[in-house]
């Protein structure tokens, strides 16, 4: 195959892994990992699978933009694999509702508020968790909700989280016992992104040699 070929084969693979997304951010990529709510009487528990040594992966798309208020996504590594979701009943009381709280986190991360996966017309992308002065809690529905974690440099981040009743202004509401999770995150390029730099770089050796 000519070079000529191989390079306008490369360029319809880039130009495809930003059509084909018209303008979405990559939902499908990634598995979903749920962060479990549950109560024992009056206490909130949480429980999520991953740890610092098996974080969620944030994956940088190069080239690709995004619609609307997605566009914080762009030029961002990104993931939306994390997802709320209830284990059992959780009764928070009449009049009252479960928030999460942003305790600490790593400098740089954002979130932007999501929801259901792959429902991308039903999401917001309103920035949450101290993201662009955003408040640090927010009320969450109780439905399983993912909302997009980002961050503009690689690197390992991580988010301590405190989900707690609350009544409808999110102050917490006596009798009740918070939960804490901890979310860790690795930001790296997307495989795709990596294959076609790798590509790029031998045209670019060979065209040297010639």
């Amino acid at each position: 195959m000519s070079l000529i070929n191989t390079i306008a084969i490369t360029s319809s693979i880039a130009a495809c892994s930003t059509v084909a997304l018209a303008g979405l951010p990559n939902a499908h990529t990634w598995p979903m990992e749920h962060i479990m709510i549950s109560m024992n009487g009056t206490s909130i528990e949480a429980h999520v699978n991953t740890s610092s040594s098996s974080p969620i992966l944030l994956e940088r798309f190069a080239g690709e933009s995004y619609d609307g208020n997605a566009s914080a996504l762009d030029d961002m590594y990104y993931s939306d694999q994390y997802g709320w979701i209830l284990d059992g009943i959780v009764d928070p009381g009449a009049g009252n509702s479960l928030w999460i709280e942003l305790v600490s986190q790593t400098n740089e991360l954002e979130t932007y508020e999501g929801g259901r996966r792959m429902m991308i017309g039903d999401q917001t992308f309103d920035p949450i968790f101290g993201t662009d002065s955003s408040a640090m809690n927010w009320q969450w529905s109780g439905m399983m909700t993912h909302n997009w974690y980002a961050a503009q440099s690689a690197g390992d981040y991580e988010a301590t989280y405190s989900i707690y009743v609350g009544d409808s202004a999110g102050n917490a509401v006596d009798g009740y016992i918070a939960g804490e999770v901890t979310l860790n995150f690795r930001a790296v390029p997307a495989p795709g992104s990596l294959a076609i730099l790798s590509m790029g770089t031998v045209f670019a050796s060979r065209r040297k040699r010639a």
